[in-house]
Order: structure tokens, then C-alpha cells, then sequence
């Protein structure tokens, strides 16, 4: 089955009160983390949903550069200029270079960011089966205890009641028990868990960053290899323009695209 991040929470209810057992305290710690939990798993859900359709706008950014250049590589105007066809020619291979890149980080993206997070949201669907666990526990208890206070309101004193209370007061012993013990490893559990969830999604956003890092860094470097560079003193050894001689490029050129008649205001 296709996993589906737009589905809902498995998460979505808090712990109920269980007073006079379970202290106002306790029941206030367990509903605290909990709540965290909640924000966390919603938290997961909208970084997977945003990822995906990151990778798709980049994807879609891609076909549309790759269509860009195959009609500007098979128009008319290539046959015109033999330089304005060289340039034409070495941007439709960047793009099929970037193209191959492209793909690489949508795989990349999906094994190092979206797969992780997909198996730690998997991760709430057991805590949200311990909540629920508890959830009937403590209705078990409300019920056992409330049969106990009923009996003991009564002023019967035959053995049979008798009998009857003392089952029901072991019921809800117990229940009670069940309840404290439950709910104490949840107490332990879901802040330990609340607490290692970082250490879990860091190595995603850290692929992700050196991910980013590349693909930007080398499409960079593709389209900067395009560049006219004129008049730019360079050993002949050396391909490296210094850092400010290239910014200074960069600026004239946008200055120059800025001056074309097509972009000024009619």
C-alpha cells in the first residue's frame, strides 16, 4: 500500500482524568506529553507533505527548463550564428546535465528524508495503541469503582451483599492497579521518546542540507561555466575567477540584462 501523508493523525485524542486513583499531577504530566506528541506527529506530517511537493516543483522546474532548450536547440535561429548555436547548444547539455542531477536528489530526498520520516510517524500508530490501551483500562476502573461506592452507600448487611462488595473491591483493586502501572510507563515512555525523536530527525535535515548543497552547488557551477567572461585577467594555469572579480561579472551582467530594451517599462 502507497503511504499516504496527507492521512489523518494517529494521535488525536488526550488521556481522560482518572481522579481520586491517578493525581491531578499525574494525570496533568501524562496529558502534557501527550499534547507534544500531538504537535510532534502533526509536525512530521506537514515536513513530508512539504517535501514531496518540493520535489515535485523541482522536478516540474526541471521539464520545464528541458523543454526551454530543446525548442531553442531545433529552431531556426541555431542555423543563423555559429556562436549563438554553440551557446544554445551548451545550454540544452547543461540542462540534461541538471536533468540527470535532478533526479538523483529527488531519489536521494526520499530515502534520506521522507522514508526515515515515514517510519517514525509509524511510530505514533503503537503510542496511540497504548493511549487507547489506557483509555480502556481507566473505563474499566470508573465502572469497577463506581459499583464499590453504589454497594457501599447501601445499608445491607446480608452475606450475599457482602460477598458482592468485597468481588467488586477486588475488581477495582485490580483495575486500579492495571491503571497505575500503565499510565506510570507512559509517564516514562512518551517524555524518552519525546526526547530522542531529535536525535532522530537530525541526520534527515543533515542529508537534506548536503543534498540541497550539491544540487544547488553543481547547477551553479554548470550554468557559471556558460558565462561570457571577457576581459578578465586569469593566469593561464588557473579556471578560478577570483570571488569578487566574479561577483563584479554577475553584476554587470545583470546590469546589461537590466539595459535591454525588453525589459524596460513601455
Amino acid at each position: 500500500m502507497t503511504w499516504n501523508p496527507l492521512k489523518k493523525n494517529h494521535l488525536t485524542q488526550r488521556p481522560t482524568p482518572a481522579p481520586p486513583l491517578l493525581s491531578h499531577a499525574e494525570d496533568r504530566a501524562l496529558d502534557t506529553a501527550v499534547q507534544r506528541l500531538i504537535i510532534v506527529e502533526e509536525t512530521i506530517r506537514k515536513l513530508t507533505k512539504e517535501m514531496k511537493k518540493y520535489i515535485e516543483a523541482v522536478m516540474n522546474l526541471d521539464r520545464a527548463d528541458q523543454k526551454l532548450t530543446y525548442n531553442l536547440a531545433t529552431c531556426g535561429l541555431v542555423h543563423i550564428s555559429e556562436n549563438f548555436r554553440k551557446i544554445v547548444e551548451d545550454y540544452y547539455s547543461v540542462t540534461k546535465q541538471i536533468g540527470k542531477t535532478v533526479q538523483e536528489m529527488a531519489e536521494l530526498c526520499q530515502k534520506t528524508f521522507i522514508e526515515p520520516l515515514k517510519k517514525l510517524r509509524d511510530e505514533f500508530s503503537l503510542i496511540a495503541a497504548a493511549i487507547a490501551k489506557r483509555e480502556e483500562l481507566v473505563t474499566v476502573w470508573k465502572n469497577s469503582y463506581t459499583r464499590v461506592k453504589k454497594l457501599q452507600e447501601k445499608k445491607d448487611k446480608t452475606a450475599s451483599h457482602i460477598a458482592k462488595l468485597e468481588r467488586e473491591r477486588r475488581t477495582e483493586e485490580t483495575a486500579a492497579k492495571d491503571l497505575k502501572t500503565v499510565h506510570g510507563q507512559l509517564l516514562v515512555e512518551l517524555p524518552l521518546f519525546l526526547d530522542k525523536r531529535l536525535e532522530y530527525i537530525k541526520p534527515s535535515i543533515h542529508a537534506l542540507i548536503m543534498i540541497q548543497l550539491d544540487y544547488y552547488g553543481n547547477t551553479t557551477n554548470l550554468f557559471t561555466h556558460l558565462m561570457p567572461v571577457p576581459n578578465v585577467s586569469v593566469s593561464p594555469s588557473s579556471t578560478v575567477i577570483p570571488e569578487d572579480e566574479y561577483q563584479q561579472i554577475i553584476a554587470d551582467q545583470i546590469n546589461r540584462i537590466r539595459g535591454l530594451t525588453i525589459v524596460k517599462d513601455h
